[in-house]
């Protein structure tokens, strides 16, 4: 197998990996680049995926996130595309809100199940659960002529669903010849990442502090959300709109854990008597949520969570978010109460001595020298974008 980081080998996001044979070519993910300091995303052009040359048999796709999935719509409509049911409902939701023109790209994208193989051409695809931010993301292990490739896609160690991660790399994955991971926070050394269980227990805390709680989120963050949901004490309101609760109420249909089913989401309505009950309500940035927190922010028992990437407040060509913030921020009546879904790299060092790799190759990482002293058995590989590596 030969394997071609097209983008990704020194960014984080806008990732797009290449595992070919002779026969097949696949690629996984296929996503748009994060904004940079006001720069213009550049869109990447792969041969037989969005630009002449040799056929694309299929591109994966490991979760609904805008800088793993963001170019679906310029992949040939000939060229097959995968991802999970449920990823694929709550990216329904996502472009019906924000790129309606997407959704005919999406409803052709097939769909496959968690540890359930399949086969393209000559390779063995197996999905492996990932704990991320983004629900039902997944890792691929991929199986052809005598080697095996694990891509990681994002994934982390210390969010709720991780703790079956050794257990199902032990029965399902084993040992590989190339383990392709993300390095996000190889660049981020200094910043401490808290386990979800513990800021769980530290939000309650505030939850239980203050009457009426907003919380600044991703809507995409279900574990977030569910954190949220299940701290929400008996007698208040949990409030979200009708987007957020889309979103919840996939996750409740498809789950089988007590953590996810989100009973108690109510939509925001005048008829709610917020006031007197007190509640919790996931936000995000606009008017409609702007509006309805400028009516309690004088009120003593108020409190603003943010709880996203701390960047998108120090963004110096970007300044919507410090404003969307800012009149809590100026009121004293804001706390900063986040962790990363992202690997630490501490769990970048679990998943190398767990797969045994001969080779590693970090990706979505703008430090990837930085992982040579976290697997010291491995050959660490370092290419530059579009160089063929072939895994002897």
């Amino acid at each position: 197998m030969d394997v071609t980081i097209h983008r990704g080998t020194r960014q984080i996001g806008g990732c797009v990996t290449e595992i070919a044979t002779q026969k097949t070519r696949l690629m996984i993910d296929f996503g748009a680049e994060l904004p940079n300091g006001g720069e213009t995303p550049r869109v990447i052009e792969v041969e037989g995926v969005n630009s002449a040359g040799r056929v694309c048999d299929a591109v994966l796709f490991t979760h609904y996130h805008g800088d793993h999935i963001g170019m679906l719509d310029q992949i040939h409509p000939d060229v097959p595309t995968y991802m999970s049911e449920v990823s694929k409902q709550i990216m329904r939701t996502v472009l019906r809100r924000t790129k309606a023109a997407h959704l005919s790209c999406l409803e052709k994208v097939d769909t496959f199940i968690p540890l359930r193989p399949f086969v393209i051409g000559d390779i063995k695809i197996t999905p492996i659960p990932a704990d991320h931010s983004a629900y039902d993301a997944c890792m691929f292990l991929l199986e052809a002529d005598g080697k095996k490739v694990l891509h990681t896609g994002d994934f982390r160690l210390h969010g709720f669903r991780s703790k079956g991660t050794k257990k199902i790399f032990k029965k399902y994955v084993g040992a590989v010849d190339m383990l392709i991971t993300e390095g996000t926070t190889l660049s981020r050394e200094d910043v401490f990442v808290q386990k979800e269980i513990a800021l769980q227990k530290d939000i309650r805390k505030v939850v239980s502090e203050y009457k009426y709680v907003f919380v600044l989120c991703a809507s995409t963050n279900i574990d977030r959300l569910a954190l949220l949901h299940n701290v929400t004490p008996v007698g208040r309101y949990f409030v979200c709109d009708g987007y957020q609760k889309e979103i919840m109420s996939i996750v409740a249909e498809e789950t089988k854990s007590n953590s996810y089913l989100f009973k108690k989401a109510l939509i925001y309505g005048e008829n709610l008597a917020l006031k007197e009950r007190g509640f919790v309500m996931p936000v995000r940035q606009g008017s409609f949520f702007k509006s309805i927190m400028g009516r309690y922010v004088d009120d003593e028992k108020t409190i603003l969570i943010y709880s996203m990437w701390d960047g998108y407040l120090e963004d110096k060509e970007d300044s919507s978010m410090r404003d969307f913030v800012q009149l809590y921020h100026d009121a004293g009546k804001m706390k900063i109460m986040h962790t990363s879904g992202h690997a630490t790299p501490e769990a970048i060092r679990s998943i190398c001595e767990l797969t045994s790799a001969k080779y590693v190759l970090p990706i979505h990482t703008e430090m990837p020298e930085n992982i040579q002293t976290l697997c010291p058995d491995a050959e660490v590989v370092l290419p530059e974008d579009g160089v063929r590596f072939k895994i002897t």
